[in-house]
């Protein structure tokens, strides 16, 4: 949910988090989010690439509407191959042979879901979201462009305390000069079971399409767990594992959300 890498989900705002949390919306309710992560990967080259990703989140619920604001700060250890974002993406293969750092501030991202359905045993959200330029292009945070995405996500509830979920989405990026970047398509699948009244526990995989033609697409893992401290406290721990040149070796995060 991530985070950069969702891990981020996600971040921050992974996947996996918003269906652990699905079962408490309530008409005007605010939730404050704060999250950690860590990623490391070499993505087809030869050195690996850090990113220490930490954010605050705000989500306000109301009837059928969540408008979520994602704000991160954000550091890059590695050969000036990678820029950062909400998610990673690779520019150069090789890079220098001389590994740097930058930190700052991340691209902000905001984003408005409307539940279409909403049954006993089934809900399903379309979301639209925006990734806005304020990530410094210059130090290889951000592209300095705006993003923007829209994604339906289903969950189903098929046993008590067992639900499986999964989403598609189209993601369409702004171009840097000189850089064209392909608009890509996103899936995810993945399911959480209630091992008990304060834990549940699930997983999610995600795809994304390689925004280079010729690249590898995304593919990664996600095991997690939540943990309900208080009746309004929430937290989940999360771990990520890559599948292709173009994911994260491994990585992982922890997200503290507080509802009001």
């Amino acid at each position: 949910m991530n985070r950069f890498s969702k891990q981020a989900a996600a971040l921050v705002c992974a996947f996996a988090a918003c269906t652990a949390f699905a079962d408490d919306g309530s008409a005007g309710k605010f939730t404050f989010g704060a999250g950690a992560d860590y990623s490391t990967g070499k993505y087809g080259g030869t050195q690996s690439t850090d990113v220490s990703y930490y954010s605050v989140t705000g989500r306000y619920e109301i009837d059928r509407w969540t408008a979520k604001l994602t704000l991160p700060w954000m550091r890059i250890t590695g050969p000036g191959t990678v820029v950062g974002g909400d998610r990673p993406i690779v520019l150069d293969g090789n890079g220098s042979p001389t590994r740097v750092s930058v930190s700052g501030f991340g691209d902000v991202v905001g984003a408005l879901t409307y539940t279409v359905v909403e049954a006993s045993n089934l809900m399903v959200d379309v979301t639209g979201k925006v990734k806005f330029p304020t990530a410094s292009e210059t130090d290889g945070l951000g592209t300095g462009k705006t993003d923007y995405t829209g994604q339906v996500d289903a969950y189903w509830t098929v046993a008590s305390g067992f639900t499986v979920f999964g989403g598609v989405g189209y993601r369409k990026f702004g171009d840097p000069a000189g850089v064209n970047f392909r608009n890509v398509k996103s899936a995810n699948a993945g399911f959480t079971w209630k091992a008990a009244d304060t834990l549940t526990a699930g997983m999610s995989f995600d795809y994304r399409e390689a925004v280079f033609a010729g690249r590898d697409s995304m593919r990664e893992v996600t095991p997690f767990v939540v943990w309900k401290l208080a009746p309004t406290t929430k937290i989940q721990i999360y771990a990520v594992h890559g599948y292709s040149r173009s994911s994260v070796d491994w990585g992982g995060g922890m997200v503290l959300l507080q509802s009001f």
